[in-house]
């Protein structure tokens, strides 16, 4: 029998939500949300139920290819809420190109079988850069904007804090590894790692009700 753990239950709830406020998301980028979400539980899993069976890799495999498709969703809704066409220009110069990297990694380096630790390391990087870009924005505007009633400023909160705590670690792991840290390491990184993802995805859930009616959505719609 699968165990679910709290960060489970926080991206069911995530996908519920936007079940539930779909109409919010039609006509705007964030319709993307639905499917990145139901991407997300399925994944989670059926990754559970090959962990549970000691099929780990294709566990790994699984991951290697939701990873990916998610970083380029992240960076599409970037792209879609950034003004500046030179930031957005820079993003879209992005996609493409980590999708060959990813790619590249997976077939000639690292492998398809080993997780793409180079690869996720970069694509963290381009999404801590982006949110950079957006708050840069949000806080050049002259039109007076309040923040919490912008649905990718949850967004943006939500993976930054996640993606910068995965980033920390894979940093650090050089650390670890020579001081032989790997296993306390690990049990840190599953604790602080799981309550990031449960934020993240409350974040998710309060961009998806708050994407009615505020000016971010309107501008973008499609």
């Amino acid at each position: 029998m699968l165990e679910f753990s709290l960060f489970n239950y926080a991206e069911m709830l995530a996908l519920i939500v936007s079940i539930i406020f779909y109409k919010n998301l039609i006509k705007t980028p964030f319709i993307v949300l639905i499917p990145y979400l139901l991407m997300t539980v399925a994944a989670e899993l059926t990754g559970k139920y090959l962990a549970m069976h000691k099929q780990y890799t294709e566990n790994v495999e699984l991951f290697n290819v939701t990873t990916v498709i998610e970083f380029i969703i992240f960076y599409y809704l970037f792209y879609q809420s950034l003004i500046s066409k030179r930031l957005k220009s820079i993003v879209l110069y992005v996609i493409p190109l980590y999708v060959v990297m990813a790619v590249v990694n997976q077939l000639f380096i690292q492998g398809f079988k080993y997780f793409h630790t180079y690869t996720m390391l970069i694509g963290t990087v381009f999404i801590i850069v982006f949110v950079f870009f957006y708050f840069y924005e949000a806080f050049s505007d002259k039109e007076p904007i309040s923040l919490p009633k912008e649905p990718m400023f949850w967004i943006s909160i939500g993976i930054f804090l996640f993606y910068l705590g995965d980033f920390t670690y894979n940093l650090m792991q050089p650390y670890f590894l020579k001081n032989h840290m790997q296993k306390e390491s690990f049990h840190l990184f599953h604790i602080i790692n799981n309550n990031l993802i449960i934020f993240e995805y409350i974040c998710i859930s309060i961009a998806i009700i708050v994407c009615s009616k505020n000016r971010l959505a309107l501008k973008l719609q499609l």
